[in-house]
C-alpha cells in the first residue's frame, strides 16, 4: 500500500513566485544570467564567474583547466563522496587518484592526502560533505609544495562559511551547484568561481567551453514538480517511482558542457533570500539533533574555528562495534537515508586505481553513515525518535 506521507531527506525552498520569475526569464526578460553572475560575485567576494548547467559541469571545467595548467594529468578526489565528482573528473579527461576521509570531520585524512599528493596531481578537490566545512587552510598548506591547484567544491555547502568567507571562495577555484537537493535551486545549474590569480588563469582556458544555455522550460517543469511534490504530505508518491532514483546514488556518464538555462537563473535569483533563511533553520535543527543524538552516534563536525556549517543534512555514524544502522521503514519515513556507497568500487574507476588499494575510513563511512534531515519541513523530535 502506497503511503503518501514521507519526509524529504533534503529540501530546497521554492516559492510559487519563483516559477513565475523563471518563466519570465525563459522568455528572455530581465537578463537573469547577468544578474545572477553579479549576485554570485557580490556574495562570494568578487570572483570571476562562469555559469554552467550543473555543479558537475562546473567541476569538470575546473579539473580540465587545472590539467591544462599543470604538469600532471591526475586529480585527487575524496574516496567518500558523490559519484558526480567522478563523472566530472572523467569528463575532464583526468586520471583519478583518491585520498581517504577522516570520519570525525568528513574532511581529508591528512596522511592519506599527503600520500596522494606525493604521486603528483594537478589539482585537489576538497568537498564540504553535507555542508560541513573542510579545513581549507591545511589543504592549501599541503598542496603548496607541489603546486597542485585547490578546488573548493561547495556543491553541498550553501550557507556555510569559514572565517566569514562563504564555502566556495576558499580555493583558487570554487564550485557551486543549484540542483534539486543542494539547499538553493532554480531547477538546475551551477557555477565555477575563480577566486585568485591562479584560478583566473585557469578560468581563461575553459571559459568558452560550455555551449550556450537553453531557455530553461525543462528545468522549470522539474522545478514545478518539485514545488508540487516536494513536501512531506505527498513525497511518498515520487519516492515510490523507481525511475526517479530519489535517495539513490547513481553514476552518470559525462555529457557536453553547457551554460545555465535562463529560466533556471531567474528562478534561482527569486529563491535566493528564502534559501539563506532556510540555511539558518537547518543550522538550528542540526544543533538540536546533535545535542539529542550525541550519546548514541558519532557526529562528524568541522575542526575549523570560526566556521559555520551549511547543515544540508546531519550525518550520524554508528560507533565501532555497534550493529549496522538498518534502513528501517520508520527511519526512511522520517527522512533518514544511507550515505554514499564505497566510491573505490565504482566500475568507472577500475582502470584508475591501484590494485588492492583499500580506503578503510571510506569503507566504514559507506557502511555505517546515515543522514537525517535538518530542513524547515522536518520535525527534529520525530527524527530523533526514528533514528
Amino acid at each position: 500500500m502506497l503511503r503518501l506521507r514521507r519526509q524529504l531527506p533534503v529540501y530546497s525552498p521554492i516559492r510559487f513566485g519563483s516559477l513565475l520569475a523563471g518563466a519570465s526569464g525563459a522568455l528572455g526578460l530581465g537578463r537573469p544570467r547577468e544578474r545572477l553572475r553579479a549576485r554570485l560575485s557580490d556574495h562570494y567576494g568578487g570572483p570571476e564567474v562562469v555559469l554552467t548547467d550543473s555543479g558537475t559541469t562546473a567541476l569538470r571545467l575546473a579539473i580540465r583547466g587545472a590539467l591544462d595548467a599543470g604538469e600532471s594529468d591526475a586529480v585527487a578526489l575524496p574516496a567518500y563522496c558523490c559519484y558526480d565528482v567522478v563523472t566530472a573528473a572523467i569528463g575532464a579527461g583526468a586520471r583519478v587518484r583518491l585520498y581517504d576521509i577522516d570520519p570525525a570531520t568528513l574532511g581529508p585524512d591528512w596522511a592519506s592526502l599527503q600520500e596522494t599528493l606525493d604521486t603528483g596531481v594537478a589539482a585537489v578537490v576538497a568537498v564540504h560533505l553535507y555542508g560541513i566545512p573542510v579545513d581549507m587552510g591545511r589543504v592549501a598548506e599541503l598542496t603548496a609544495a607541489g603546486g597542485a591547484l585547490v578546488i573548493d567544491d561547495a556543491a553541498q555547502g550553501f550557507g556555510g562559511s569559514i572565517g566569514g568567507r562563504p564555502l566556495g571562495a576558499l580555493g583558487s577555484l570554487g564550485v557551486l551547484s543549484f540542483g534539486r537537493g543542494k539547499g538553493i535551486t532554480g531547477g538546475g545549474g551551477g557555477a565555477l568561481l575563480a577566486n585568485d590569480d591562479a584560478g583566473r588563469r585557469v578560468m581563461a582556458s575553459v571559459r568558452d567551453l560550455p555551449a550556450r544555455g537553453r531557455r530553461g522550460w525543462g528545468e522549470l517543469a522539474r522545478l514545478a514538480a518539485q514545488w508540487l511534490l516536494g513536501r512531506p504530505s505527498v513525497y511518498g508518491l515520487p519516492a515510490a517511482l523507481p525511475w526517479l532514483g530519489l535517495g539513490e546514488t547513481r553514476y552518470s556518464e559525462p555529457w557536453p558542457p553547457r551554460g545555465i538555462a535562463r529560466g533556471a537563473a531567474a528562478a534561482l535569483l527569486s529563491n535566493w533570500q528564502a534559501s539563506l533563511e532556510e540555511a539558518e533553520v537547518r543550522r538550528r535543527n542540526a544543533e538540536a539533533l546533535s545535542e539529542a543524538l550525541a550519546d548514541r552516534f558519532e557526529l562528524p563536525s568541522s575542526p575549523v574555528a570560526p566556521s559555520t556549517a551549511g547543515a544540508l543534512r546531519q550525518p550520524i555514524l554508528a560507533h565501532p562495534g555497534s550493529a549496522i544502522l538498518p534502513p528501517r521503514p520508520k527511519g526512511r519515513a522520517a527522512g533518514i537515508e544511507r550515505g554514499y556507497p564505497y566510491l573505490p568500487a565504482l566500475p568507472a574507476l577500475d582502470t584508475c586505481l591501484p590494485d588492492g588499494c583499500i580506503y578503510a575510513h571510506a569503507a566504514r563511512l559507506a557502511a555505517y553513515l546515515r543522514t537525517v534531515p535538518t530542513h524547515s519541513l522536518s520535525d527534529p523530535r520525530a527524527t530523533i525518535n526514528a533514528a
